[in-house]
């Protein structure tokens, strides 16, 4: 795992994908902040750390959409086939990498609120509570993508996938919002990736959540791992 880890880190910026990904991820959480807190001279990070979700939906497949559709497409994968290396540990050690990607993305928007601090006050443990919910969010998405690189040759297609995945996802809190019986919302808010979030928008650490997130992350591994697994037997 180790080993898949430390490859696949390094070919995110041994290519171009990963710098186009930090770029896009950083030009553009850095319009939400000139928008949000510097024009509006507006000390409220969050609004912005917030807005930085939808930034990293769209991003998002740029890490996860090559993960295990590349593999496939170069023949790769035959190897993984017919290696012993446990195919968890391989899908496990990519999955750290594209989460590592991420984490190092995040520390360098941290700029953002180091900035607002330099020039006012700010409510530190707000910000600190709503990066630490907006990583196990991230950790979802990418799990999510990886999924959908594994059911595909094609980084496109997976792109579209892990769009479409998410997009139902986002959309699911706009079902909730036009459903006034109370038993159905309480349950689709239950399913939502995006409510769960809501505590750390407002500096409740929400342990609740942070489960729900491993556990959304584990499930959709698991897929990646069967889809795999299914394709070895095969």
């Amino acid at each position: 795992m180790r080993a898949t880890f430390e490859r696949e880190f390094q070919e995110y910026f041994n290519t171009m994908l990963g710098y186009v990904f930090v770029s896009a991820f950083l030009f553009l959480a850095g319009v939400f902040f000139s928008v949000n807190n510097i024009n509006e001279l507006s000390a409220e990070f969050n609004t912005t750390l917030n807005d930085c979700i939808y930034v990293f939906l769209l991003t998002s497949p740029l890490l996860t959409m090559k993960l295990l559709s590349e593999e496939k497409k170069i023949k790769r994968d035959q190897l993984l086939m017919t290696t012993k290396t446990s195919l968890s540990f391989v899908i496990v050690g990519k999955f750290l990498a594209a989460l590592s990607v991420f984490a190092v993305t995040l520390c360098f928007t941290l700029i953002y609120p180091i900035i607002l601090l330099t020039y006012g006050t700010i409510s530190v443990p707000l910000i600190v509570n709503g990066y630490v919910g907006f990583f196990f969010l991230g950790m979802a998405f990418i799990a999510v993508g990886m999924f959908a690189s594994s059911i595909t040759e094609s980084q496109l297609t997976a792109a579209i996938c892990t769009y479409g995945i998410l997009l139902f996802l986002l959309c699911l809190d706009l079902i909730i919002s036009k459903i006034h019986v109370e038993t159905v919302t309480s349950f689709l808010q239950w399913f939502s990736l995006f409510e769960r979030f809501k505590p750390y928008q407002y500096g409740t650490f929400g342990i609740a959540s942070v489960i729900y997130y491993i556990s959304f992350s584990v499930v959709f591994l698991s897929f990646s791992i069967a889809v795999m697994k299914y394709r070895r037997v095969k």
